[in-house]
């Protein structure tokens, strides 16, 4: 059983509030995860689940709540209205005039978030239960600036999957540390690239994975996994299309931005878990005379496993505007009235990007913030309990339930489709 975590910044304590009823489930089902995949936020929630994977699962559940309900900004990152922010400027700046002290820089200054890792996560622990068998496999995903695509740094007992030719995935083994979770989470313009050293052969500079594969379903599958509970910060579907020939007028910096991290942290979870239903309807449970049909007996010739059918828990909001209703309400409390000269961070940020429609929308992943991150734990227990009163039994493999999809229909049809040019073009 793998659990899966995509990133989505300060929205991580969804994940934390989800896992708080699933994961006490899972353990008395005897199902406790042994696969943890995790990117950017999700790579945070991973290593802290893996450190204490020796414990009952509700002990692993507790602390991550703990974790952010108690969570302060200046564990995460310095403050915008300090020298840190200058010299993040001046760096930035000295960079794109080719000038030899500069270099990438971001909007904020995570170096808080090195020593906060250090006291959440027990690497020797997380080590030792690997080696012991409480964790078949620990994956954090980050992107490699060098090689342009995705790369799961990988510690396990057993060596991880080796890379198709072309793939736009590598794996990685690793005994992992701080510096892949943050490499993990460097969101680009937000926080600068984080320098990885081990291994040699992967050394270099990354950012947020979350740009290249925020989902990471595809290695939990690789190491093992036929059931995978995915949570997700946006309802698992298509965004909703805005009305055509309507102007929304000129776009603000947190219009363009808040679009950006949409594409990057949020709708890939969907996109991916449609496919997999897709997968699951039509090359696992569809007639043999369809398309898919063909295409099962094509891999049989060549001799290659057929596919495999995988259940799945989900969790995630109802409503794709919830999070950030979340966050702009907790804002104004901060920043009302006097209260902002208590607040100062937050009401820059809230004059920066704005309290509503997109400005709300960014300000979500970027609020680090006790009192936010208990609504967002409230908010992933209520969802989460959603799921397990629809499925009883827990898991679903049949792409009906939550996605409308029927075994050879022209939607499912185009999935599987576009899997397979996929990759038949990786075999090439």
């Amino acid at each position: 059983m793998a659990l899966v975590l995509p990133g989505g910044g300060a929205r991580g304590a969804y994940e934390a509030g989800a896992l708080s009823v699933l994961l006490p489930i899972l353990s008395q089902r005897g199902e406790d995860p042994v696969i943890l995949c995790g990117t950017s936020v999700g790579a945070i929630n991973v290593a802290v689940l893996a450190s204490l994977a020796h414990e009952p699962a509700a002990v692993g559940a507790e602390r991550l709540v703990a974790i952010w309900s108690g969570l302060e900004r200046g564990e995460v990152v310095e403050r915008v209205l300090g020298p840190a922010t200058v010299r993040s400027l001046v760096r930035g700046g000295a960079g794109l005039l080719g000038l030899p002290f500069g270099g990438p820089s971001g909007l904020l200054d995570p170096t808080p978030l090195t020593a906060s890792l250090g006291r959440w996560v027990d690497w020797e622990r997380v080590h030792r239960n690997v080696s012991l068998g409480h964790v078949d496999a620990l994956c954090t995903i980050a992107t490699s600036l060098e090689r342009g695509g995705a790369v799961a740094f990988v510690e396990s007992r057993d060596p991880p999957p080796p890379a198709r030719p072309g793939a736009d995935l590598a794996y990685e083994a690793v005994r992992l540390g701080t510096d892949h979770v943050r490499a993990s989470g460097a969101i680009p313009f937000v926080f600068p690239p984080v320098e990885i050293r081990e291994p040699a052969r992967a050394a270099g500079y990354y950012i947020d994975g979350g740009t290249r594969l925020n989902s990471p379903i595809a290695p939990a599958l690789a190491l093992g996994a036929d059931r995978v509970v995915v949570i997700g910060f946006a309802p698992f579907g298509p965004a909703p299309a805005r009305p055509d020939g309507v102007s929304q007028g000129r776009p603000s910096f947190a219009d363009v931005a808040s679009n950006v991290l949409d594409g990057l942290l949020l709708d890939q979870v969907g996109a991916d878990l449609h496919r997999l239903a897709a997968v699951n309807a039509n090359f696992v449970e569809g007639s043999v005379n369809t398309p898919a049909g063909a295409a099962r007996r094509q891999r049989a010739g060549k001799g290659e496993s057929p596919y495999r059918r995988i259940s799945y828990a989900l969790v995630a909001p109802q409503d794709r505007s919830e999070v950030a209703r979340i966050a702009e309400r907790v804002t104004r409390e901060r920043v009302g009235g006097l209260r902002a000269i208590r607040h100062p961070e937050h009401a820059l940020l809230a004059h920066l990007f704005g309290m509503g429609g997109r400005g709300a929308e960014l300000l979500s992943f970027l609020l680090f913030d006790g009192a936010f991150a208990g609504e967002l734990i409230e908010a992933g227990r209520r969802d989460a309990q959603r799921w397990v009163d629809r499925h009883p039994n827990l898991w679903c493999s049949d792409g009906r339930h939550d996605f409308d999809l029927l075994p050879g229909d022209p939607e499912a049809e185009r999935e599987v489709t576009a899997l397979e040019e996929w990759r038949s073009l990786n075999r090439r």
